[in-house]
């Protein structure tokens, strides 16, 4: 068995790709930006099957989020904004 050691936001990236996420709505901001850039390069190499949504600010990222979730799509994104968490 190979173990292999990630950080946490890797690990956050890891888990949205195993749950099989939809769409990922994303402004990448410090400190998650890690996890985004992760996800996009997991859909980039085609190994996960999500439409990458890269918007404006992090209230776009929560209308984009809310409205792909209304609509029954597993959705995913993270935040680093005040009151976001």
């Amino acid at each position: 068995m190979v173990v292999k050691v990630i950080s946490g936001d890797h690990a956050v990236a890891w888990a949205a790709r195993l749950a099989r996420v939809e769409v990922i709505p994303a402004f990448p901001i410090t400190p998650q930006t890690l996890i985004v850039e992760q996800l996009a390069e997991f859909v980039n190499n085609g190994e996960l099957d999500a439409d990458f949504i890269p918007v404006e600010s992090e209230h776009s990222v929560m209308s984009v989020a809310v409205g792909a979730s209304a609509g029954g799509v597993r959705t995913f994104t993270a935040t680093a904004r005040r009151g976001w968490h």
